[in-house]
């Protein structure tokens, strides 16, 4: 009997979270995110979720939920769950961008393949380890609040911190991330994301600022505008420390021209950029033939996102870097969760698929 997709279902949820979380671009104060549940005729069900981020990918949550119910909903409803390959060309095929609404689909579409197949999604991927440790975002504030966070973070268990920046002083910038250093112990590994935030000159003196913490920062992230290739160039040539491409990289395309020019060192992958898994696999295969580690990023997100990107993470030994902190920074214990958290750990569950069975 053919397997179909019999029914298709979104709701909208928005858990607050426990502080407003503030970047150099926008500030968010809860996890908005539409879940999408795909039924196959066969009764089993596949989980996904879209969350928007405006300044980042150009979507609302308004305009992901009429993409996901008006347009990637007819184009799935009653087609052949078999045909892979086609499923996923009609999926992406059927409306230019829009990432976040087509990942919710494909994380979907995912979670119900590895359960066909009887076995974890980070396995499914090709992994074996069920392990993946997060940093700890710490989002711009007063100096003092920043500092008061890290160490919290870093007693609760946390061995990275990503620290956000962006102001236009980069004497107080550098500032922030020198009292953040001196507060926390040499072993916890730093992170720095600014977020599109400055221009390459900008970036440059800020780096030039850090000498003192090279052994523990592990890259700057995103210094310059997602389009200013040439700035992001110049800064990865000339910088003692590794850069790393975010806002730059949606799509396979995206990657490959920056590793065809060497403009950064390591690349962010996520999931509501690129719409999902198959092109985060794609990205992830181009960086491993370029010798260029990758992160698996979020944006503030919901538990179906984030186990379908630890799965990724734990599936991909160039994942050098995982940035998935969202599901810490709400009260998640009213949420069914796929995982385990032991501190700054995900264990994912020994089930089919995203592990919700």
């Amino acid at each position: 009997m053919k397997l179909t997709i019999s029914e298709i279902s979104s709701e909208t949820t928005h858990t607050p979270l426990k502080h407003p979380f503030v970047t150099a671009k926008h500030t968010v104060n809860d996890i908005a995110a539409i879940g999408v549940t795909i039924r196959l005729s066969n009764g089993l069900e596949g989980h996904g979720a879209a969350t928007a981020n405006e300044v980042v990918t150009g979507d609302t949550l308004e305009s992901a939920l009429i993409v996901i119910n008006d347009v990637l909903k007819p184009q799935l409803l009653n087609q052949d769950f078999t045909a892979w390959e086609a499923l996923l060309a009609k999926l992406h095929g059927a409306i230019k961008n829009n990432g976040p609404a087509k990942a919710a689909y494909e994380i979907a579409l995912y979670d119900l393949r590895a359960q066909l197949f009887k076995v974890p999604l980070y396995q499914y991927l090709g992994g074996d380890d069920d392990q993946i440790a997060t940093d700890f975002t710490i989002g711009i504030g007063e100096p003092e609040a920043m500092v008061k966070e890290a160490v919290e973070k870093e007693k609760a268990g946390f061995k990275a911190l990503k620290i956000k920046v962006g102001g236009t002083n980069i004497a107080q910038e550098t500032e922030r991330i020198q009292q953040i250093a001196k507060a926390t112990k040499r072993t916890t590994r730093l992170r720095i994301d600014a977020n599109q935030a400055w221009n390459a000159k900008r970036s440059l003196a800020l780096i030039g600022q850090l000498n003192n913490l090279a052994d523990r920062i592990d890259f700057i992230e995103q210094p310059v505008d997602a389009h200013d290739i040439e700035g992001l160039k110049r800064v990865t040539d000339n910088s003692p420390l590794p850069i790393m491409a975010d806002e730059s990289v949606f799509s396979p395309k995206d990657a490959l021209n920056l590793l065809q020019q060497h403009a950064c060192d390591y690349i962010n992958i996520k999931l509501m950029k690129t719409g999902g898994l198959s092109q985060a696999e794609e990205i992830n295969h181009l960086c491993e033939l370029y010798g260029v580690n990758c992160m698996i990023g979020c944006m503030i997100e919901s538990v179906s996102g984030i186990a379908a990107a630890a799965s990724f993470a734990a599936a991909h030994q160039n994942v050098k870097f995982a940035d998935l902190d969202s599901v810490f920074m709400a009260d998640m214990s009213a949420a069914v969760q796929p995982y385990s958290l032991i501190r700054d750990t995900f264990i994912l569950k020994n089930h089919p698929g995203l592990g919700f069975a």
